[in-house]
């Protein structure tokens, strides 16, 4: 993309952010972050209302940054480690915000019970200690202590969230700078799937991980000083908490231990099922012809058990965590409170609610916070650690190859370096391959030019790609030197295509040259093409150029390697995919004409071009050969290729990704709890909470109850006599055991009642995926269809139960203590039912700008995530035009974007949750004041119980509703999740089920048959009728855009078509998909492999034996070259097939269809991109073994056609002629005559 392009679409209408014109107390108060909040509320909120990120978020710099640190980490240290360059970044801005909490936190801790405590005094009876105007100033400190709490912890945690924020975009940006270093041997060992784990998972464990680890060191000092106090002020009976503390800490870390065990666990088979769910999407047209949607699903679901058997195992953990953080204090207190009774001591008020303050305050410092900074620290680690491996993965590899047997490789780009006298390429005595044991070329000497063409020909799996690669610096030299001086531009085998306008494709960062454009437009036999675009070359092309034929994409690369400035010029068989009069075309005017001053190296199958080439080379046994004298006896045997079709000349625009508005919708809930079972479930869970709750909140009351029987003589006389002092301690214990119980319970029940929800909308989605229409995959790019199996998945799995949990359990607990702050004084009923109306008006103001926000914020990480795949895809290419630093500025922009979308999603989470504490405090002031004015005649333990549950409120409901507010965030996962649950899968309405001897005869009738591609207004097959005869081979020739391969798209139904296709009499659309497309044989013009052995690629679900692989693989002639492999079938075959060569993967894909035993087989440009010999074994096995059977074959080369029995000529959609070839080269005026004159056949 241009750069004066991309600066418009990221920063055209942007303003700058609210935060850099705000003053100390506003920033304090998050005033800045309200106007967004109110805009949220009127309107929905999209893409163009983020501000401009903040100069310190800038991906661009703090890549830069932590780039450098981690260079001095790899070539510094012994042992580089990321955690220390990420120290060494951010460790100042982490520590002093730390330093700066921590005495403020302290003082609410000590002071705030202090006060509690003499407050009490005043309603003692009979005290004289305390005067009505110490006690007002002790109610006074006791609010203001708590507004000060509020005030340092939400800016504390805000401010650190940034920093986690800044060190994960750092890492981001690292992760992606290095994915554009990865050689293609290193993906022996990493997958795709994993490098966008990395940025879709690990790098998210930075984003809360300072805020809360400084608990890990605040809260021990916290417990060792707020244990003194309670021995100085209330004895050493209140110290026996801090052994229940000490008890919890150690099962906390155990836990903690095992959920960071847990987390690794998921982690990898997370990994493993996304690069399971990236080969379906990436190769989705072959499943689909092969019918392996059901198999493949099959692997998914089998992945995705095991996964959630490890997500369960490490919720189970966090269940255990969530049950402390409710029994904490209740436990703490029982245990004060039973050695008091057995040691004979009276109960006090000041004793009992002095001791619930303060172990209230620890419990959410140490048993909530520090945990949680525990957890959030080891799943850092461990994300650290993966990306540090991932950091140093060509590091690990490179000392094995000593550097005098890699001489330097030069790229001379500079002006003063082209003056040398040699500009070209030299190999000397040169050996390589991409394998350390073993040479594919070897002893290679080979020098090219400046105004030479030279041509390198030979067969499938020789090593001309490989060649080609060692001069772009993609492998080592095992031995020998290499020399390359000029600046270097590439065009590969495989057209890379990225996402933008075809413009943007060819320029690729170039500087825009108008009359240079039309130039290379014109010498690439584009400009046909344009017209035919609605929107000429502003024309978006989608992931993978989907809705381009093969050769509009092939022209496309070729001209995106000519319109670079360079010197020479390297050319992967950019023939193979054009028809002859194209062909000659770039050849004659680009290669010959263009490109007559440069150095052109030619790979190509076109052999009788190579004519005027000044040199020839063939590989041939594992070397090069001059084969310049021999080029007229190969060439005779050539042909050009016939012509390759557009797949609709009406190209859509990007489709949007969908996004919903305001807030979630119930119907999103009620589908969550739909997958986690019916209502019945859903109220047994929700009663079983609820009597966890009032069980509480009876032990409570029953201390209260307890206090006021021990200091008022008057309080319940006639009970006194049943609740003896063993009687009180046997009831106390029964309520807290059944209390325990019962929360565990509820807890666990709800855990396995969220993972069944997970694992069924998982499924549901997966299914519906698999079995979705073709336009799907053709209009969604895989990083949307991957970020809802990965990030949306990821939430559902684990961010949701957990945020269930605590938002059920919060809402429940603050129900119950408004319920008793309002029994014991009924006075607070019009102020507690004012808090609740501001809370709710609160949730009703933030809700729906924080769903739109967060919405935005899933839509701009799918960029993130589209821009790095398609980076992935051609990383050879990219590193050839040396355009890592326009896609890393390119990967700067989308981070940028989505790093804006997530700062306001955290500054709105942090005012709605200080404004809620804010609120709070209030009302904890009120509840407090009230009684010096209607507390007078009430007993101490209910005062006592209102002031600590009104002072718990404070962090309680800012939790509760930051939790149900991020909760209802996470439910657009689930939105997304269900809005592809519920993608309408492919019309497969067929109920017909023929033998199973079908079809046994392969006789196919089109009749009447008319297609429009989705979201095209252009008909690309008009009325269509054609019969073939049983075992007939029918050759299918026309011009680009003719309809040749929407035929076979109606043969395998992957689109709506209105006529009849009947096979064996059988009309198609009255059959299962299933069954239709399992009787049909492809072998399709972009090969297919997946990541896994060669086995699983050939015979994914073990339904052949080996003697029938083997067999199968002798017939296409790779027996010996698998042989020769250490680990035969059992090879790895990397993403892509990338360790294997175009012509190798075509043969497998024909092995596919040899065990497949078709009647019915097509060859959809099979031989586009494959050399003479390849082409001619895939001729012989189809005479041989498909002799019997009804071929059809999309024409490449017109030689493999020319023995057909008929030859099916499309135009324009129409059937233009059809018959024997020799009938047809009759007809001098007919369209098959002049392609065969075009070709020189006579």
């Amino acid at each position: 993309m241009e750069d004066k392009e991309r600066t418009k679409i990221y920063s055209k209408t942007r303003k700058s952010h609210p935060k850099e014109r705000t003053n100390c107390i506003f920033h304090f108060l998050f005033c800045w972050e309200l106007p967004i909040v109110i805009k949220g509320w009127k309107k929905d909120l999209s893409e163009d209302d983020l501000y401009s990120p903040l100069k310190e978020i800038d991906s661009k710099m703090l890549g830069d940054k932590l780039e450098q640190f981690w260079f001095e980490e790899e070539n510094f240290q012994k042992k580089p480690s990321l955690a220390r360059a990420i120290r060494r970044l951010f460790g100042w801005e982490i520590a002093k915000f730390g330093i700066l909490y921590f005495p403020v936190d302290l003082a609410v801790v000590l002071c705030q019970p202090h006060f509690l405590i003499n407050l009490l005094n005043y309603y003692t009876p009979k005290q004289t200690n305390t005067t009505l105007k110490e006690a007002l100033l002790y109610a006074l400190a006791i609010v203001l202590l708590s507004l000060l709490r509020v005030l340092f912890f939400h800016f504390f945690v805000m401010s650190l969230s940034i920093v986690g924020l800044k060190a994960r975009i750092a890492c981001s940006s690292l992760i992606y700078r290095k994915s554009l270093t990865l050689k293609k041997t290193t993906f022996q060992k990493i997958t795709t799937g994993q490098i966008v784990n990395l940025l879709s998972n690990d790098v998210y464990r930075l984003d809360y991980v300072f805020a809360y680890m400084h608990f890990i060191w605040i809260s021990p000092l916290e417990t060792i000083l707020a244990g003194l106090y309670l021995d100085y002020a209330l004895g050493h009976t209140a110290l026996a908490g801090i052994a229940v503390i000490v008890s919890c800490l150690l099962l906390q870390a155990y836990m903690s231990r095992q959920i960071s065990i847990c987390r690794k666990n998921v982690a990898v088979k997370t990994d493993y099922r996304i690069r399971l769910m990236n080969d379906i999407v990436s190769g989705i047209q072959a499943i689909k012809m092969f019918t392996w949607e059901n198999s493949f699903a099959k692997l998914i679901e089998a992945a995705r058990k095991i996964e959630l058997s490890k997500v369960r195992k490490s919720l189970q953990y966090r269940v255990v965590n969530n049950s402390l953080r409710l029994l904490f204090t209740k436990i703490a207190v029982y245990l004060c409170l039973l050695i008091m009774f057995l040691t004979g001591r009276s109960l006090t008020s000041q004793f009992v609610f002095g001791l619930i303050n303060i172990y209230e305050y620890l419990k959410i410092s140490t048993i909530i916070l520090m945990p949680l900074g525990v957890t959030l620290f080891s799943e850092a680690r461990i994300s650290i650690l993966r990306i540090q491996n991932f950091l140093l993965t060509e590091y690990e590899q490179t000392p094995t190859i000593t550097k005098k047997h890699i001489p330097q490789v030069h790229l001379i780009k500079s002006q003063s370096d082209l003056e040398k006298t040699f500009i070209g390429v030299r190999l000397t005595n040169a050996s390589f391959s991409w394998s350390p044991n073993y040479e594919l070329l070897k002893n290679v000497n080979f020098v090219a030019t400046s105004g030479q063409v030279i041509g390198i020909i030979g067969s499938a799996g020789c090593g001309k790609t490989t060649f080609l690669n060692l001069i772009l610096g993609e492998l080592d030299l095992k031995k020998g030197a290499i020399d390359v001086t000029g600046a270097v531009s590439y065009a590969s085998q495989d057209p890379w295509i990225f996402p933008g306008s075809i413009k943007q494709n060819i320029l690729f960062g170039e500087e825009m040259d108008p009359e240079k454009y039309q130039q290379v437009v014109k010498v690439c036999a584009l400009e046909r093409d344009f017209s035919l675009f609605p929107f000429g070359d502003n024309t978006f092309v989608g992931e993978r150029g989907v809705m381009l034929s093969g050769g509009q994409k092939a022209r496309i690369n070729l001209a995106r390697a000519v319109y670079r400035n360079a010197q020479i010029y390297l050319l992967d068989d950019p023939l193979s995919a054009v028809d002859s009069h194209v062909a000659s075309t770039i050849y004659n005017d680009c290669i010959l004409g263009y490109l007559a001053q440069k150095c052109v190296i030619l790979v190509t199958h076109q052999v009788h071009f190579l004519k005027n080439a000044t040199k020839i080379y063939l590989i041939r046994e594992k070397t090069f050969h001059d084969f310049s004298n021999e080029i007229d006896s190969i060439a005779a045997r050539s042909d050009t290729p016939g012509v390759q079709e557009m797949k609709s000349y009406d190209l859509p625009l990007e489709i949007k990704e969908h996004r919903s508005s305001g807030t979630t919708t119930t119907r999103i809930y009620r589908s969550y709890t739909k997958a986690a079972g019916n209502a019945l479930v859903s109220l047994l869970i929700l009663v079983l909470l609820i009597l966890s709750q009032a069980l509480a909140n009876t032990v409570e009351y029953f201390v209260a109850f307890l206090v006021n029987m021990a200091q008022e003589k008057s309080f319940h006389s006639e009970l006194r006599k049943f609740f003896t002092r063993t009687n009180s301690i046997y009831v106390y214990t029964g309520l807290v055991v059944v209390f325990v119980t019962m929360t565990y319970t509820a807890l666990t029940c709800l855990t396995h009642y969220c993972l069944k929800a997970a694992r069924n909308l998982h499924n549901a989605m997966l299914r519906n995926v698999v079995h979705g229409p073709m336009e799907f995959f053709n209009h969604h790019t895989s990083g949307r269809i991957i970020n809802r199996f990965s990030k949306d998945m990821g939430c559902v799995d684990e961010q949701i139960p957990l945020n269930l949990i605590l938002g059920v359990t919060m809402g429940l607990l603050l129900l119950g203590i408004t319920i008793t702050i309002s029994i014991l004084n009924y006075w607070m009923i019009i102020p507690t039912i004012i808090l609740v109306v501001i809370i709710s008006f609160y949730g009703i103001l933030f809700q729906p700008t924080n769903n739109n926000v967060k919405r935005t914020e899933s839509i701009t990480k799918s960029s993130v995530f589209t821009h790095t795949m398609a980076s992935l895809q051609g990383l050879t290419t990219i590193r050839a035009f040396g355009g890592e630093k326009i896609l890393e500025r390119e990967f700067d922009n989308h981070l940028n974007l989505y790093s804006s979308a997530f700062y306001m999603l955290t500054a709105m989470y942090s005012t709605l949750t200080f404004w809620t504490d804010f609120t709070c405090v209030l009302y904890t002031g009120l509840v407090i004041f009230s009684f010096f004015a209607f507390g007078s005649k009430m007993w101490v333990g209910y005062i006592g119980l209102a002031i600590t549950q009104s002072t718990s409120l404070v962090g309680l409901i800012q939790y509760g509703t930051k939790t149900w507010s991020e909760l209802d965030s996470q439910m657009t996962s689930v939105e997304r999740v269900v809005e592809y649950a519920e993608l309408e899968p492919e019309k497969d309405d067929g109920t017909t089920v023929p033998s199973d001897l079908w079809p046994n005869n392969g006789r196919i009738l089109f009749d009447d048959v008319t297609m429009k591609y989705p979201l095209s207004n252009t008909t690309v097959l008009k009325s269509v009728t054609f019969n073939i005869n049983p075992g007939e081979k029918i050759g299918i020739v026309g011009r680009t855009g003719a309809g040749k391969s929407s035929l076979i798209s109606v043969l395998f139904r992957l689109f709506h078509f209105d006529g009849t296709v009947l096979i064996d009499g059988v009309d198609t659309k009255t059959l299962p998909l299933s069954i239709l497309r399992s009787k049909i044989a492809i072998i399709p013009q972009d090969p297919v492999l997946f990541l896994g052995s060669l086995r699983q690629n050939l015979d994914p679900f073990e339904q052949f034996s080996d003697s029938q692989l083997w067999s199968s693989l002798e017939e296409v002639e790779l027996k010996e070259m698998v042989t020769n492999w250490a680990q035969g079938l059992e090879t790895t075959i990397l993403e892509g097939g990338a360790n294997v060569s175009v012509g190798q993967r075509q043969l497998l894909c024909l092995v596919r269809a040899i065990l497949r035993n078709s009647k019915i087989i097509v060859l959809d440009e099979a031989t586009a991109n494959v050399d003479l010999k390849t082409d001619e074994v895939i001729q012989k096995v189809v005479r041989r073994k498909f002799r019997n059977c009804t071929v059809l074959t999309i024409a490449h080369r017109l030689n493999t056609i020319m023995d057909s029995d008929k030859i099916l000529v499309m135009d324009a959609g129409t059937v233009a002629e059809f018959g024997p070839p020799a009938q047809l080269l009759k007809n001098e005026n007919g369209l098959f005559y002049g392609f065969v004159q075009t070709s020189g056949k006579k």
